[in-house]
């Protein structure tokens, strides 16, 4: 075991040295929008923000991913910034959420809580995109699987940034020869390590910009914020529950809406097979593939991320 304490000290972070030569980026002052607390049944508490004009149209919820929190959308808010009532929320565990039980560490129970805050925030009469990032894509399919009814009735879009269907455990993470192949084997039991109370991972900027990031790390620092205030516990829970997420299956569901699916050619995480399988299982789905952009991409391609969104919600706009 304390091999691998001292394996999942290395994969959270040993490079701090050359820490100072990374490129750093900048850190987005956050938007201030009117901040409530939503209850899910299992008694977890889930920071949300509302950022809304007076009468909007529609609403956009935007499921984060995982080791983030809901500030990763910041250029998504102020891109629509009054084209529709916009709830970002904290997933359980990250952010100013709090965790609940270890075994709630599910992409179901992430489906379930993003119907709750739903069913909590957004006026019945408005209809609704969801867009997920990363395991907020995996949560959007959570939603899916759980009440596909939902999907051209009250959700009338969808958006899948830099996420997966299934067969995470099969991940590289981009790395070369042996290690790309001992990856999926070695991964898990660090992840399993990290449970151990004991251990206090240190997530450094080189880390964070390899396995987020393309070939230019916009805000990086602003990231690996993000990530390094996400308890060990959560962050190991969530890996094993995307590692068994498997929601081919449930996409099905989405095909009922305009759907747009988004990918950095130079992800690492969620690599391009990923989202070609998703865009496989849904014909009329957008699929675009941006250059040089690894899997922060509504961070690295803010502009690009926008500009589809705003495309997206054009072909969702309600009938008047």
């Amino acid at each position: 075991m304390r091999a691998w304490k001292v394996a999942a000290g290395v994969l959270a972070g040993v490079a701090i040295g050359a820490a100072a030569r990374a490129r750093r980026g900048s850190v987005p002052q956050p938007l201030r929008g009117r901040v409530l607390t939503v209850t899910t049944p299992d008694g977890v508490r889930l920071a949300v923000e509302v950022d809304s004009p007076e009468s909007p149209s529609y609403a956009v919820v935007f499921a984060h991913g995982w080791v983030l929190n809901r500030h990763s959308w910041h250029f998504q808010r102020e891109a629509l910034a009054g084209r529709a009532m916009l709830v970002s929320y904290d997933q359980r565990g990250h952010g100013d959420s709090t965790a609940g039980p270890p075994d709630c560490c599910t992409i179901e129970q992430l489906g379930e809580d993003l119907h709750t805050v739903i069913s909590a925030v957004v006026p019945s009469e408005l209809p609704v995109v969801v867009v997920g990032h990363s395991m907020g894509g995996m949560t959007v399919m959570g939603l899916a699987a759980a009440h596909p009814e939902l999907f051209g009735s009250r959700i009338v879009g969808a958006a899948l940034v830099s996420t997966s269907s299934g067969r995470l455990g099969e991940s590289t993470f981009g790395l070369p020869g042996v290690f790309g192949r001992l990856a999926p084997r070695v991964t898990p039991r660090v992840m399993s390590a990290l449970r151990d109370p004991l251990i206090t991972p240190v997530t450094t900027l080189p880390l964070t910009r390899y396995m987020a990031f393309g070939p230019r790390a916009e805000h990086l620092r602003f990231v690996n914020r993000m990530v390094a205030a996400t308890p060990a516990a959560v962050m190991a829970g969530f890996f094993h529950g995307m590692v068994a997420h498997d929601k081919l299956a449930a996409l099905s569901a989405l095909s009922e809406v305009p759907t747009l699916v988004m990918v950095g050619a130079h992800d690492r995480l969620t690599p391009l097979v990923h989202s070609h399988r998703i865009a496989e299982a849904l014909p009329s789905a957008r699929l675009v593939v941006v250059p040089g952009a690894g899997h922060m991409l509504a961070l690295e391609r803010p502009s690009v991320v926008g500009a589809e969104l705003s495309a997206l919600l054009e072909r969702c706009r309600p009938e008047s």
